[in-house]
């Protein structure tokens, strides 16, 4: 899956590392961030779902696509969720 979040605050590269960390915290057990990268003012985050969670690939994804948003909003506005 893809995530494109925009800092709310400053700048995309000065927020890149702060971006891994907070999707790692909000993915939790569901998923893991492969790759972060800042371009412009966004940053675009590649995860991965954990194969172990016990649910239908589809209903994980459409959790994580409802999640993601709700989970984020302080420090990040999300910009999309793809998979």
């Amino acid at each position: 899956m893809k995530v494109v979040v925009k800092p709310v605050n400053g700048d995309a590269q000065a927020y890149l590392e702060r971006a891994k960390y907070e999707m790692t915290r909000v993915l939790g057990f569901r998923g893991d961030v492969l790759r972060a990268k800042a371009s412009g003012q966004r940053i675009t985050l590649e995860i991965t779902i954990n194969p172990k969670w016990d649910a239908p690939f589809g209903n994980k994804v459409s959790y994580l696509k409802e999640w993601i948003p709700a989970k984020t909003g302080k420090v990040f506005e999300v910009i999309s969720v793809t998979s």
